[in-house]
C-alpha cells in the first residue's frame, strides 16, 4: 500500500512540477503568442491559416495578407507577393511539407508549415493561389 501512495505522490509532483515550469517559463512564448506578437491590431481576416508558430491570414477589406514565420511577418498586399512555392523538407525519413511564399521586401522568404500531410499543404496552397489570382 505504502508503495502504490508513493508513487501517486512522485507521480503527482512531476505533474504539478511540470505545470509549474510551463507556467513559469513558457509564459507569452506559445506557438499562438508568437504569432499574434506580428499580426497588426486591426488585422481580422475572413481566411486564416497557422499551424505551429507559421501563420498566413487574408483580410479582403483592405487587401491585406499576413504572413507569420517566426520570427519574422509582414502584412503585405497580395500583388508584393513573388511566387509561391510547395516543397518537401526530409530528415531522417520524416518528411516535414511546407509552402514558400517569396515577398518583395526583407526578409524575401517565408514558410509555412503544414505538418506532415500533403492534403492539408494542397488545400492551403489552392486558397493562397486563388487568393493571388484575385490581385
Amino acid at each position: 500500500m505504502s508503495n502504490v501512495f508513493l508513487s501517486i505522490l512522485v507521480f503527482g509532483g512531476f505533474s504539478v512540477g511540470i505545470w509549474f515550469s510551463y507556467r513559469l517559463f513558457m509564459r507569452g512564448d506559445t506557438n499562438a503568442e508568437r504569432v499574434a506578437k506580428h499580426l497588426p491590431a486591426d488585422f481580422k481576416p475572413e481566411w486564416s491559416w497557422r499551424y505551429g508558430d507559421t501563420y498566413v491570414g487574408y483580410e479582403s477589406a483592405s487587401d491585406r495578407l499576413a504572413i507569420v514565420d517566426y520570427p519574422h511577418g509582414t502584412v503585405v498586399k497580395p500583388r508584393d507577393v513573388e511566387s509561391i512555392e510547395a516543397y518537401d523538407d526530409g530528415e531522417l525519413g520524416i518528411v516535414h511539407r511546407w509552402i514558400g511564399i517569396t515577398v518583395s521586401q526583407q526578409p524575401k522568404r517565408y514558410r509555412l508549415w503544414c505538418g506532415m500531410s500533403v492534403s492539408r499543404r494542397e488545400a492551403v496552397l489552392t486558397h493562397l493561389k486563388g487568393i493571388l489570382a484575385a490581385r
